[in-house]
Formats: C-alpha cells, structure tokens, sequence
C-alpha cells in the first residue's frame, strides 16, 4: 500500500482546488520520501528479528506502520504528509527480511516457492486497494482505510507462532519443537525434518565453538565465506535489475504516466491505472503458479527478454506517436506494450529475489544477508524513484523507458552467467551449491552427487 499510495496522493495534491498545494520538487520528495528511509529499515529489521525473534519483528513493525497511516490520515502540512511517508516507508523496509525469512522457516519445504512468491503477490494485492481507495475517497480516508489491515495483521500475528529454527538457534529446543508441531503436525516426515533442523542447530554451534577456539579458521567468520558472499553478490545484481528496469515507476507516478501514454481524460487515466494494478494482481499469481513448475533461471531469463522487449517498444512507440500526428490515434498501443512489461517483471523480475532471499543465505548469516540485500533494493527503490522525474524532463517518458529497457537487457545478461538454480533443492543443497560455485554444483550433479536429489527425510523446495 505504500508503494501505490503516492500515485493517488499526489494528483490530488495538485488538482486546483486543493486545500494544501505543492511544487514540482515537493511532489518527489512525497513520493520518494517512503523508499529513502526503507534501506535502513531493512538493516534494523534484520538486527530486530535476529535479537528479538521473528513474531515480535512482525508485531513491532505493524505497530509502527499503524502509526505512519495514522499521521497520514490526520497531516494537514507539508512537513506532516513527509513525516507520514517517512514513517510507513521505515516500516516497509523492517518488513522485509522477517516476512521473507518468516515464511521460509516456517513454511514446508514443498510449498515454500509459492509461499515466498506470496510476498510479491500481497504487494500487487495492496498497490491495487491503495489506488482503488484513492479512485473513491479523498486521501486522507484512503490512508485511514489503510491502516485497518496494519491492526488486523497485528491481531493476526499475535496467535501465530515464533519460528522453530530461530528458537532452535537460541537452544529453546522444546519451545522450537512446540511452535513446529504447531505448524506442521506429528506425521513421520515432519519428525524427520525437525530432527534434521537440530542437527543443523548443533552443527552450527559447533563451528561457533570451533571460531573461539581459533579466530583465524575460515568458520572464524561465517561472513566471509563464498556460501555467504555469492548468494549476496547475486541477489544485489538481481535487486539492481529489478528496480532499474522501472518497475515501481508504474506504481509511484500511474496517473502521470497514464496521462502522458494514452492521453485520455481524468476517468480514463484512473480506469488504466486500475486495469494495470488488476494486470499486476492476476500476473502475481500466475507467477505463485509458475514457481511451483519452473525453474528460477528459465524464469528470470523469460522474465528479463519480455520485460527488455517490452520497455524498448514502448519507447520506440512513444516516439513515433509525438512525433506522427498519425500514431496518436494508435495511442491504445502504448497502453499494450505497459500490459505487456507489467506481466513480463511479474513473473520473475519482481518476486525472484524476494522470493530467493529466504532460500540462498545459510541460517547463521540469513539475518544480515536479508537485511543488506533488502535494504540494497531499497537503495535503488529510492534514487529510482526520486531520479523518476528528472528523466521525465530530461529524455522524455519514451527515452526513460529505453534506459530502463538497456539496464533490463544488461542485468538479464549478467543473470545469465551467476544465477544458479534452487528450485528442488534442500537448504543445505543450495548452501553447498554457492560454496562450490554453480558449475561444479552441475558437475556433481550429473556424475550422482549430493546435488542429485535431496537426502532421506529432507524435503525439498518446490
């Protein structure tokens, strides 16, 4: 709701009538002032779900975000809606390593693809409520009606339970076996997978010991090794492709956008900003699907040729279409190419790395690496959006989308070499996966090594 609450907010800001009026300059700094606070909410919540467990790092940041809608919904000043913005976009960055990890431990592994790929998808679901919220209703009722889900999230958090590998790594083992059979009943396999966590739990304490014993062994720091640093170097190329290829630019300036590509009135600019949160909602859940069938890579790499061709038609369309007279009657089309790059990004540009988060990182650096990549995207999330404008009036919309296409094009390529493929793979296989490099991994597994299939008892990851 954060992501998708500025493209209702501003243009109701800037109508003629409104109470309170702003700049051009004003209008970016509302709409990026709720992605410059999320990398460091990333870090902050990575430190706070460590520290404090998984469940009070939800219960914490729902309070928080309660709290920013709050603000937003009473700002009468300038200086109120920024401190609004800056609060709810503080609060979506401590999101987003509990949410991914949340869900990893303690999902079973055979659905733990399409539950991960569930993130991206509640964040199609509330880009859509916040602009149907601001097609309807001033923006002061539609950020009150947002804060609603923040106390039912809350509600529902507090009956869920802690998750069992954090309190396992704290040697709450009878807690940890509680708050699994909770989640996954008493049949063998779950007996199997728990007991397969412990050892994991006692393997990881050993290498603790073995650290205090001798600082200078390699498991002397857990964050040097190439089972930690791969899997970071890759998910920040990914993030980095995601958001310059543009994807939130649709989300934070639809109205505007729509305005300038079908160059319709007012109603019609609404109505194609709702048919392409629609599109964005229904290509979600296509991409649940696909995650539960198709490989990471195959996908990223669909994803990123779509998304590319996509961008580059769209510019070479609006080109043609300001500078013939003829082509604006085709103006149609422009909405087309939109459809086309929002289902192509949402398929993998958009979840892959959220989802991939919860899987790549061994469990004793998952905090810190979820946190650093999470707040990375941020990062980008943020010059994206408050450089948004600036290339609007510099290069024109179709030179701003054939810069995103050329990054969409690079980072596809990049992709290529580094992504390794997870999908039907145990944790402990994909951790052995990025120590050994991906070709090697590939090596192993076509001469019947571990990488083959998963070992008895250990379920795998769909």
């Amino acid at each position: 709701m954060t992501n998708g609450f500025s493209a209702i907010l501003l243009p109701q800001l800037q109508q003629p009538g409104s109470k309170l009026s702003i700049s051009e300059d004003q209008a970016s700094w509302i709409a990026s002032m709720a992605p410059l606070p999320m990398a460091v909410g990333c870090i902050l919540g990575g430190l706070l779900m460590e520290r404090c467990g998984r469940k009070s790092a939800h219960l914490i940041l729902n309070v928080s975000f309660a709290i920013g809608w709050c603000v937003l919904s009473m700002a009468g000043s300038y200086p109120q809606i920024l401190a609004g913005r800056f609060i709810t976009g503080l609060s979506c960055g401590l999101v987003g390593p509990p949410a991914s990890v949340y869900i990893a431990e303690t999902s079973d592994p055979r659905y733990r693809g399409i539950l991960l790929a569930g993130v991206t998808f509640a964040v199609s679901g509330g880009i859509l409520l916040a602009h149907l919220f601001g097609t309807f209703f001033r923006w002061q009722t539609a950020a009150l009606l947002c804060s609603l889900f923040m106390i039912v999230a809350y509600l529902l958090m507090l009956v869920s339970p802690e998750s069992p590998a954090w309190l396992l790594a704290r040697g709450a083992r009878a807690e940890a076996e509680s708050s699994f059979r909770w989640l996954r009943g008493y049949d063998p396999a779950s007996r199997q997978e728990f007991d397969a966590m412990v050892a994991r739990a006692e393997a990881d304490d050993k290498k603790a010991n073995a650290a205090q014993v001798d600082s200078s062994a390699e498991c002397s720091s857990p964050y040097r090794r190439r089972e930690f640093l791969m899997p970071l170097a890759t998910l920040l190329v990914f993030f980095a492709t995601m958001q310059f290829s543009g994807v939130n630019i649709v989300a934070f300036y639809s109205i505007a956008l729509m305005k300038t590509t079908i160059g319709s009135d007012s109603l019609n600019e609404y109505l194609a900003m709702l048919i392409v949160d629609l599109v964005r909602v229904v290509t979600s859940l296509v991409a649940c699907i696909l995650l539960r069938s198709v490989g990471r890579r195959p996908l990223a790499m669909a994803s990123g040729a779509g998304t590319t061709v996509s961008l580059i038609g769209l510019s070479i369309f609006l080109y043609f279409q300001t500078s013939i007279p003829l082509y604006r009657n085709y103006s149609w089309l422009s909405l087309v190419f939109l459809i086309s790059y929002i289902v192509f990004v949402g398929i993998g540009l958009f979840p892959l790395p959220w989802c991939m988060t919860g899987e790549v990182f061994p469990v004793a650096t998952r905090g810190l690496g979820s946190g650093l990549t999470s707040s990375f995207n941020f990062v980008c999330f943020f010059v994206v959006i408050k450089t948004g404008p600036t290339l609007f009036a510099t290069v024109g919309i179709n030179g701003t989308f054939l810069v995103y296409g050329v990054i969409s094009l690079l980072g596809t390529l990049l992709l290529y070499v580094i992504l390794p493929e997870t999908k039907n793979r145990t944790l402990q296989e994909i951790e052995e996966q990025f120590r050994r490099g991906r070709r090697k991994a590939k090596d192993a597994e076509a001469s019947g090594g571990q990488a083959a299939g998963p070992p008895n008892g250990i379920a795998t990851i769909a």
